[in-house]
């Protein structure tokens, strides 16, 4: 029998499997198979019934179902990335609840003979409110720890006036203002947000280049980890490597400037 490899500092160590593992299920894997499974069966359905039957309202429904759900799967792509990276759990926890109420309110609609006028402006509500929780989850996956200070406050504009935008769309849904005014600021203010998006990545990437700081972390386990980061100095480099470290569960101890 094979005898596991040795190790001169401690006792036998077993042979990897790392090999023979499947990849992590992660959030964002989810939500993309997910997607996937429904698309897949939506142009199923489809391809079905250009072939072989009829396209009732039945099976438009169906259709309507599995597209709909795949739209709003993939509106929570963001915020399962985020979840992969532990970051804004509380973003992430609205975006997933607005997304089951919508995708729920969504498919009563579809599957509702004569649906009434509030369960159109519900589902409408619910889906203003996803996308503006999506919109600043999306951003903060762009966001970098070096953007210049015109890019964060653009950030924290553009958070603030999209939770505006969702409160004016839900006022324009219910209360059915006939106000060529209030209609004006809302589609001012739209453009005004669709600005301070455009700009945040611009204006990141007109920032000074940073340098490429190569780095060798010694963790407690006593492995170590290679890093090549991007970063204005080495200072900010070792942060950001460290960081970037501790979120992955390792614990670090050691750092060495220049590995290979």
């Amino acid at each position: 029998m094979e005898t596991p490899p040795r190790n001169e500092y401690g006792p036998p160590r077993p042979k990897s499997d790392a090999g023979e593992r499947p990849p992590p299920l992660t959030g964002k894997r989810v939500v993309l198979l997910a997607v996937a499974g429904l698309l897949t069966a939506a142009a199923a359905l489809a391809i079905g019934i250009l072939l072989f039957g009829d396209f009732g309202s039945t099976e438009g429904r169906i259709l309507a179902t599995t597209a709909l759900l795949a739209g709003y799967g993939l509106l929570t792509l963001p915020a399962a990335i985020l979840r992969d990276q532990r970051r804004a759990r509380a973003l992430i926890a609205v975006v997933f609840a607005l997304a089951v109420v919508a995708a729920s309110l969504a498919t009563v609609a579809v599957w509702s003979r004569e649906p009434p006028d509030s369960l159109g402006k519900a589902v409408g509500t619910a889906t203003g409110w996803l996308v503006a929780a999506v919109l600043p989850t999306a951003l903060m996956l762009r966001r970098g720890e070096h953007d210049p200070r015109v890019v964060r406050v653009l950030f924290t504009a553009s958070s603030a006036l999209v939770v505006v935008l969702a409160l004016m769309f839900t006022v324009l849904l219910w209360a059915e203002l006939d106000s060529e005014r209030f209609g004006r600021i809302f589609g001012a203010l739209v453009v005004l947000e669709v600005l301070l998006v455009a700009l945040q990545p611009i204006l990141a990437r007109a920032r000074p280049d940073a340098r490429v700081h190569r780095l060798r972390l010694r963790v407690a386990t006593g492995a170590t980890i290679d890093l090549t980061i991007e970063a204005p100095d080495l200072s900010a480099a070792a942060s950001k490597a460290i960081r970037a470290v501790e979120r992955e569960g390792h614990h670090v101890v050691g750092l060495d400037v220049g590995a290979p």
